[in-house]
């Protein structure tokens, strides 16, 4: 990037010196000898403000007074902007030695035009809401970015899972259990699936830091480093959490991440024109009424902290009402579902005391005193002999099994802390998660935001602002009537009566919200006639719940339909049959869920080895 401009200048070298340092010093940049001449620098890599963008501008002395040229390397489709930038630069500090030489003083200057000469979201409504809409459009290129870089970073860890499931799978084979999932599921499955699932929500926590990164970098000059320690955090975080897996290679794609999360937003970057200044920064005021505005907007849409099982209904609401209702979006909860675990296994302990610590669903264990082995199978331990492929040895040369089954469990939990080599990556993925869950109802609301914006912002370009206000009232009110219209909320029955006559409702929303109240309800037993209609119910939503509700009817004529579900076309309902027969409890549901073990995913497995382990304890 070169662009040349020729000024006249009769001064010393030292007066040329001490002008090019006081213009530094004013636009926050620095200034040195450089190449026979002078360089004048500022700006901080990676900032999205238009006033700290990198810029270089070399000053050379001949004959005919002083040469300016702009200076830098910039990505190609960044080229054009940069070089905007850097030649508005480079006419600050043309007029600024011009004025010097003609004896205006420093303190002359308008310090803050010099520093920020442009405004990176204006001061009219119409120039603000323009600027929001170009905010969120970066921080959705940021995403798709790191989408990308963060699928193809998780591949290498996903083919690791894969190839130590596929191993335990054939182990706990060997050692005459049903494996979850079959070794022949293990095989045909690829990498890219569970990379996906697992990708997901750790780019959206690095696009999420880096969006946030970018927007203080936007609003405030000093904060214009902040990207580069967005990049720092990201690239550090992912590389503890892939190293125990993918070793060295862990730095190239802990790297990847966050670097083309900057590269999707500096696409957007570039499209966006700058704007001049035309009057001071905005109040205080009105910062302070913008913060309390997002303030009140973030309490009313974010989740509140609640203890994780105790967000999972919420989360299956979530997907009931948004994914299950639709083709699309059943698509990408049945994806969800088929990969889920294969990315939560890297994850997993071998055994844990605390509940809330993720522990392997088939841990095996090589044991050859017989006193022990039925603590061990007591506590899902699949028992085999010390020399047979297992993941722990109990007895001699391994774990110390202790004089009674608490000790045992003590001595496990020990070992498995500190064998297991995933607690970083759990952490990345807890607070990706976390991120989704939490901010992402508030993403969304901001998202659909910057949508609505250039509405705004015509508005009160193309009308008075008395008018626009006006029309914009109009509008928002009839947004809210046809909301309040549209709007059907089912009742929030808890009386056993209520939920049986909604069940039969010709509205499936309402049909669905009874079955969902009715698995709520710590018995069925008055339900039982109207939830074997449910769980035969056209739409998967109120089935999936009317037989997991029926497993707390203890009605006989549960068993045998809940064990007709087991062979449902739909997954969910499925799984939620395997948990019906967990909490109905009758050992003639045995044999059905090893057919489940042994024919299905392993999602659905795990609900039937867990209903098993319910049903006939110790024997799974």
């Amino acid at each position: 990037m070169t662009d040349e401009k020729t000024l006249p200048f009769a001064g010393t070298p030292e007066e040329l010196e001490q002008y090019l340092l006081e213009f530094a010093r004013m636009t926050g940049g620095i200034a040195g000898r450089h190449e026979g001449g002078w360089l004048v620098a500022g700006g901080a890599l990676a900032s999205t403000n238009p006033n700290t963008a990198p810029w270089k501008i070399h000053v050379a002395r001949g004959a005919d007074g002083l040469t300016l040229s702009c200076r830098g390397r910039s990505l190609p489709w960044t080229r054009a902007k940069a070089a905007r930038i850097a030649a508005f630069r480079e006419g600050q500090l043309a007029d600024f030695l011009t004025a010097r030489v003609r004896g205006s003083g420093p303190e002359k200057f308008d310090a803050l035009r010099l520093r920020e000469p442009f405004s990176p979201f204006g001061a009219s409504v119409a120039a603000a809401t323009a600027s929001y809409t170009w905010t969120v459009a970066t921080s959705l290129a940021a995403f798709a970015g790191a989408t990308a870089a963060a699928v193809l970073a998780s591949m290498p860890l996903m083919s690791v899972a894969i190839r130590d499931i596929a191993a335990h799978s054939a182990a706990l084979q060997q050692a005459g259990a049903i494996p979850l999932p079959s070794p022949a599921e293990a095989a045909a499955t690829g990498a890219f699936g569970p990379a996906l699932v697992f990708a997901f929500p750790v780019a959206f926590f690095a696009a999420l830091v880096h969006s946030a990164a970018l927007a203080a970098s936007d609003l405030w000059f000093r904060a214009s480093r902040v990207p580069q320690a967005s990049f720092l955090f990201q690239a550090i975080f992912v590389g503890l959490a892939f190293f125990p897996f993918v070793s060295i290679l862990a730095i190239p794609l802990a790297l990847l991440i966050p670097l083309t999360a900057h590269l999707g937003a500096s696409v957007v970057w570039s499209r966006r024109r700058e704007r001049i200044r035309e009057g001071p920064r905005p109040q205080k005021t009105v910062v302070l009424i913008g913060v309390l505005l997002a303030a009140s907007l973030a309490g009313a849409i974010v989740p509140p902290v609640s203890a994780w099982k105790e967000t999972l209904p919420k989360i299956a609401r979530f997907r009931d009402g948004w994914l299950l209702g639709n083709s699309a979006g059943k698509s990408i909860a049945t994806t969800y579902y088929r990969y889920t675990l294969y990315t939560a296994e890297p994850i997993k302990e071998l055994y844990s005391m605390d509940r809330s610590r993720a522990a392997r669903a088939q841990p095996i264990a090589g044991c050859a005193d017989p006193v022990v082995m039925p603590r061990l199978r007591a506590l899902g331990f699949t028992v085999t002999s010390p020399s047979a492929p297992n993941d722990v040895v109990v007895g001699t040369g391994g774990v110390a099994p202790g004089k009674d089954l608490a000790e045992l469990k003590i001595a496990l939990d020990d070992h498995s802390r500190r064998a297991f080599r995933g607690g970083a990556l759990r952490d990345l993925n807890s607070y990706a998660w976390s991120s989704l869950y939490y901010a992402g109802p508030l993403v969304a609301i901001l998202v659909l935001m910057g949508a609505v914006a250039p509405v705004i912002s015509i508005l009160f370009r193309k009308l008075q602002p008395r008018q626009a206000v006006f029309a914009l009232c109009a509008i928002s009110m009839i947004a809210i009537l046809i909301l309040v219209l549209a709007a059907d909320p089912p009742p929030a029955a808890v009386d056993p009566a209520v939920i049986a006559e909604v069940l039969t409702d010709a509205r499936v929303h309402r049909r669905h919200e009874a079955a969902f109240r009715a698995f709520l309800l710590d018995s069925t037993a008055p339900l039982a006639e109207a939830l074997l209609k449910a769980s035969d119910d056209s739409d998967l939503r109120v089935r999936l719940w009317a037989v997991a509700a029926l497993g707390k009817s203890g009605d006989a004529r549960a068993l045998p339909k809940l064990i007709e579900r087991l062979d449902d076309p739909e997954i969910f309902v499925r799984y939620r049959a395997a948990e019906g027969l967990e909490l109905l409890r009758d050992p003639k549901a045995a044999a059905p869920l090893e057919k489940m073990m042994r024919e299905r995913s392993w999602y659905e497995g795990l609900y039937a080895i867990s209903a098993l382990r319910a049903i006939q304890p110790g024997k799974y």
